[in-house]
């Protein structure tokens, strides 16, 4: 599951914790893996990080059956 935040200055100290406590690094949004501009309405990078990372997902090498 990813969390997409994006930003508010207010409570962004307690927000970062949470969200590094429950998603290791898995959200989106400013200090976390994938960097996102504070209070963007532009999807376009999260549609390119979405999709490549779906895309390494589905198209990873197959687990051996035998």
């Amino acid at each position: 599951m990813w969390y997409q935040h994006n930003g508010c200055p207010a409570y962004y100290a307690q927000a970062r914790q949470v969200l590094q406590r429950l998603y290791h690094n898995r959200w989106i949004g400013r200090g976390g893996q994938t960097p996102w501009q504070i209070r963007s309405s532009d999807l376009t990078p999260f549609d390119y990080f979405l999709w490549g990372h779906l895309k390494n997902k589905v198209y990873c090498e197959p687990p051996n059956d035998t």
